[in-house]
Formats: structure tokens, C-alpha cells, sequence
């Protein structure tokens, strides 16, 4: 998908960047930058793009982002504001001869693999946020030795998840825009009707130029993606409202019962009752 190349600023006193990103929208553009990125979500819940990957995240989500692998955040809107703790480094930033030393296989095997995008779960991933929310305070080779031992951490467990099962290609900026546009017409509108007429209007193509850029671009079809995302919404409807399936269903921008249910137990392996028992607090049942 064609992303805006970020370039990072850094410190003349440090190597890397690790700060507080905090907004009453907390909402990036859909970008990419050669710096790997060890990020806590400290405040907020929304929609992630990462890769190829639509994934909902929440507070206390742990991700370690390759280089170069684009990504992209949306808070949803009935939270107030977002925030999260970052920090922002390039694969060789402690030299290339210190990454090539033997007792650094582990870790660079992990920033090897991290352009696929890892979520931390477990205990793992309760170690490595409690480290980040102290990191932003240290200064020098405090700081550097607990970036250090994050990754340490993260090299010899297996509590993680791959975000993509394969490495995602990465592009120039050219469309970048375009694609972004797309991204938040469909967020801002995924609950009506949505015609590929007008989506591909966005981006000055035709339906069928658009339809093939997008596949090609992001593995999927457009009506893919737009399922995901109605998907996506349905589930959190399902888990933290009391509302009537079938309200769900409406309210997620399905426009008939038979639509919804095929396509929900296509991608969730479950009927939308059987989702919301499994799934639900008690307070929701």
C-alpha cells in the first residue's frame, strides 16, 4: 500500500526516540519509517491497520513494529483522547558491529522477523509495558540498557503473535494520500451504504482500476476490507452493549440478517449469539 515515509527526529544526546504521543484524536496518517518501533497503547482502544492486518487494539497492547512496515491508528470516537508510549529505533543503532556480535543472534533474529509485526500477550507482554512506562523518565545508558533488555526479553519468549504471516511489501508515497483518504471515508462511513463508485472517485480511478490497485496493494479487496471493519464493529457491539443481535447486525452496516451471519461465522468460526456468550463480560449478558 502506498505509505508516507516518515522521518523520525533524534536527540543529538541519544540513538533513539522513546516520548509520550498523546491527542484528543490519536489518529495517524497510514505511514512507514525505517525505524523498528516498541510501542504501548497507554490510553484509548480503536482500529489498527498494520500490514495487511485489521486488528482492534487496546490499552495495554504491546506492539514491536519492523522496519518499515506500514501502519496506521484510529481511536474510536466514544474515547476522549489517546495516547501511547513509543520509542522509535533503527535496526543498527547501537553499531553494526555490536548487532553482529554472537550473543546478539537472538535479537537480531527478533528485529529480522519483526517486519511481520508482533503483539505481545501474557506475561510477556505485562513485563515489557510495565519497562516502557519507566523508560521515557531514564536518561542515557539507563535508558539504553532497558531498550536493550526489552528486546532480550522479547527475543527468548514465544508469547507473541505474528500480526502478518509474511513480510509486507513496502512502497513510495505517491498515493499516499489517496489511500488515506480511503481509509477514513470507510471508517466514517462503514455503518451506511458505501458504493464502489464513490470510493473509487476518491482516488480518480475507475471502479475496476481501483478495485485492482487496491487487491494489489493490500492483499484484499475493498469489500474485504469493508467487511472486516463492519466485522470489527459488530464484535465490539456484541461484547460491551446489550443491544439485540439483530440491532447488531443493522448497526454494523449489514443491510440483511443472512449477509451478516454468513459472513461473521466465515471470519469468527462462530454464529454472532454463540460470539457474544463466549466473549461477553458479565455485566453485558
Amino acid at each position: 500500500m502506498k505509505t508516507l515515509i516518515q522521518k523520525l527526529p533524534l536527540d543529538h544526546a541519544s540513538s533513539f526516540v522513546a516520548r509520550t504521543y498523546r491527542t484528543p484524536y490519536f489518529e495517524t496518517p497510514w505511514h512507514q519509517h525505517i525505524e523498528i518501533e516498541l510501542v504501548l497503547m497507554t490510553e484509548s482502544y480503536g482500529t489498527a491497520f498494520i500490514g495487511d492486518a485489521l486488528i482492534e487494539y487496546h490499552t495495554d497492547d504491546v506492539y514491536l513494529l519492523g522496519e518499515n512496515l506500514p501502519h496506521w491508528f484510529r481511536k474510536a470516537d466514544t474515547h476522549p483522547t489517546g495516547a501511547s508510549m513509543v520509542v522509535h529505533f533503527t535496526k543498527d543503532f547501537w553499531g553494526q558491529a555490536f548487532l553482529e556480535l554472537p550473543e546478539m543472534d537472538a535479537i537480531r533474529t527478533l528485529l529480522d522477523f519483526s517486519v511481520q509485526g508482533l503483539r505481545l500477550q501474557g506475561e510477556l507482554r505485562r513485563q515489557i509495558a510495565g519497562q516502557l512506562r519507566s523508560i521515557e523518565q531514564q536518561r542515557g545508558f539507563a535508558q539504553l540498557a532497558t531498550l536493550l533488555d526489552c528486546l532480550h526479553q522479547i527475543s527468548q519468549s514465544s508469547d507473541y503473535v505474528l500480526i502478518n504471516q509474511s513480510p509486507v511489501l513496502t512502497y513510495s508515497t505517491t498515493d499516499q494520500a489517496q489511500i488515506h483518504t480511503v481509509m477514513e471515508y470507510t471508517m466514517a462511513h462503514f455503518q451506511q451504504k458505501i458504493r464502489l463508485e464513490d470510493v473509487a472517485t476518491l482516488t480518480h480511478r475507475s471502479v475496476s482500476a481501483f478495485c485492482q490497485y487496491f487487491r494489489k496493494s493490500t492483499k484484499k479487496s475493498y469489500v474485504q476490507f469493508l467487511t472486516e471493519i463492519r466485522l470489527a464493529h459488530a464484535c465490539k457491539l456484541l461484547t460491551t452493549t446489550n443491544l439485540p443481535v439483530t440491532q447488531v447486525c443493522f448497526e454494523s452496516g449489514f443491510h440483511n440478517w443472512a449477509n451478516f451471519s454468513k459472513h461473521f461465522k466465515h471470519q469468527l468460526g462462530l454464529p454472532p449469539s454463540q460470539y457474544r456468550r463466549q466473549h461477553s463480560s458479565p455485566q453485558t449478558l
